[in-house]
């Protein structure tokens, strides 16, 4: 069986994705022929992990400035599938030209479509007459690979029947950051000095965009600080158009000395960083599909704070076991965990490590797995279709 799939670009963890996916098709007889839009993100200064693939990776763009939406690629992703042929085709959501023209030469050529999602009900206000024609489009996929327990739910609201609905899409490389944060706990003082750490910080990651609520986590953070003799630090990683606001921000509630923003990192940058921290926090306010860094922060042995709109919170963070959920418009809420985590009244160490084994549930070798899976089911779907027919164009204008 041959296999394409495609992601928009290619972050760190889409090339263990598809690392693991291409070993365990190796192993079954099958190929995996991924591919990506662009060859990296515009919002990052670095681009695409490609080179990680040893020249495996078709990318379609010339430059960065490309997406989904683009005619162009649309038929550059149409001339590739036929160049490759494949049997089955991993489709990256539904909302794009790009996807529509994968699905639609699925169709037409009988092929297994396979849904990549991470979409969850309650991402956005719902309207009725866009769900329903979500139903009617996704009458067109075969199978579908959600990140997990909400995504399901929702597919399944949607008219995709429980069976063919896999899960354990969104993951990352859960070896890459353990094997750092066990380097990292060989010699802690002399890794904090190398990287000006303290012995003790929580840690947030994400870009400093609005539905990240950033801000709100500075003002419970402030709260926080405001009630004890010597509070940990916070430390905040990423950028994006929001920083200047937030760094002002930050000042304005007397936390310079304690507030620390280091911009975006690559994944070897951000390494160390998750391996000396004490705790991860996640204040996401309004919408947040799934939220992967709290996949990264869980491999590398943290415990979670994690805002309840996180669609990741059903599957990863169970309530003192690996961390806590928070309702993000409660700053109160999550300035008394902060308390909680510094004063020693949590166990973070266990929390820590019960946070690393249960993210084991969620790595690059199960998503292979279920990946081949909804191939497969995918495929012989496919095969019991009475028409083929599609009903737009193979590329729309």
């Amino acid at each position: 069986m041959r296999i394409a799939l495609f992601w928009l670009d290619f972050l760190h963890y889409h090339v263990a994705r598809i690392q693991a996916a291409a070993c365990l098709a190796g192993q079954r007889g099958d190929e995996v022929f991924p591919i990506a839009i662009r060859p990296g993100a515009p919002e990052f200064p670095v681009l695409g992990y490609q080179h990680l693939l040893n020249g495996s990776l078709r990318v379609l763009a010339d430059t960065v400035q490309e997406d989904m939406h683009s005619p162009r690629m649309a038929r550059r992703m149409v001339a590739a599938l036929q160049e490759i042929d494949p049997d089955v085709v991993a489709i990256a959501g539904y909302d794009s030209r790009v996807a529509l023209a994968a699905l639609g030469w699925c169709r037409r050529r009988g092929r297994g479509a396979v849904l990549m999602t991470d979409s969850q009900q309650q991402d956005f206000r719902r309207v009725f007459w866009k769900e329903t024609l979500k139903r009617r489009l996704l009458a067109a996929f075969d199978t579908a690979q959600s990140a997990g327990r909400l995504q399901a739910q929702y597919l399944n609201a949607l008219g995709m029947p429980p069976e063919r609905v896999f899960r354990a899409y969104d993951v990352v490389d859960n070896d890459f950051w353990s094997a750092w944060a066990g380097r990292c706990h060989i010699q802690p003082q002399q890794r904090r000095e190398e990287f000006g750490l303290p012995e003790h910080y929580f840690l947030t990651a994400s870009r400093l965009v609005p539905k990240k609520n950033v801000a709100g986590l500075l003002r419970a953070y402030a709260r926080y600080a405001a009630g004890e003799e010597s509070p940990w630090p916070l430390v905040v990683v990423g950028d994006g158009p929001l920083r200047a606001e937030l760094e002002a921000l930050a000042q304005a509630l007397g936390l310079a000395r304690q507030v620390r923003f280091l911009g975006y990192l690559s994944a070897d940058q951000m390494a160390p960083i998750y391996g000396l921290a004490s705790v991860f926090i996640l204040a996401s306010g309004y919408s947040e599909q799934w939220g992967l860094v709290v996949n990264e922060a869980m491999a590398a042995g943290l415990p979670v704070l994690v805002s309840r709109v996180c669609g990741c919170v059903p599957d990863l963070v169970l309530d003192g076991v690996t961390g806590y959920a928070f309702d993000p418009s409660d700053e109160t809420a999550l300035s008394n965990l902060m308390v909680k985590c510094s004063r020693g009244e949590l166990d973070l160490r266990g929390l820590g490590q019960a946070a690393q084994t249960h993210i084991q549930a969620y790595s690059p070798r199960v998503f292979a797995e279920n990946l081949l899976a909804a191939a497969e089911a995918a495929s012989a779907h496919a095969r019991r279709r009475r028409f083929h027919f599609w009903p737009l164009p193979l590329v729309l204008p």
